[in-house]
């Protein structure tokens, strides 16, 4: 697959996500697809997910959890299998109320025209600060 069309890849599974079609972005992994999120964040936004179903979890656990308020990837940079997107995302806590945002960073790799992993860097902190219930 060609840098251009794993760019585009990426862009669908984010406008998939902002639709709410799971399935969709679910598609497009691997049967063993990994995603890593920074280890001090609170539940479900902590943690290496592996596989298909313990990434479905993890976006069912992100429905449950928040309200996407704003998400907008605003660069991508690509070479060879891997792509790398900057955005930024504003998220409304179920649980509390609490708004949250922060920029972030996603490196996204590939494998036979798939997504194979994924890693998210952001302010896991603010993030943290704003689920917390009590």
């Amino acid at each position: 697959m060609s840098e251009n069309q794993n760019v585009e890849t990426i862009r669908q599974i984010y406008a998939d996500f902002g639709r709410g079609n799971i399935p969709g972005v679910l598609a497009i992994f691997t049967e063993d697809v990994e995603h890593q999120e920074p280890p001090a964040g609170q539940p479900p936004f902590r943690g290496t997910y592996r596989g298909l179903k313990e990434v479905g979890g993890l976006f069912m656990g992100m429905h449950d959890a928040i309200e996407v308020e704003e998400f907008e990837p605003q660069e991508f940079f690509s070479k060879g299998e891997t792509v790398v997107a900057l955005g930024r995302y504003r998220f409304r806590v179920r649980a509390n109320g609490n708004h949250y945002e922060t920029d972030w960073t996603m490196v996204w790799r590939f494998r036979d025209g798939k997504v194979a992993s994924w890693k998210t860097y952001k302010d896991s902190a603010a993030e943290a600060a704003a689920l917390r219930t009590t």
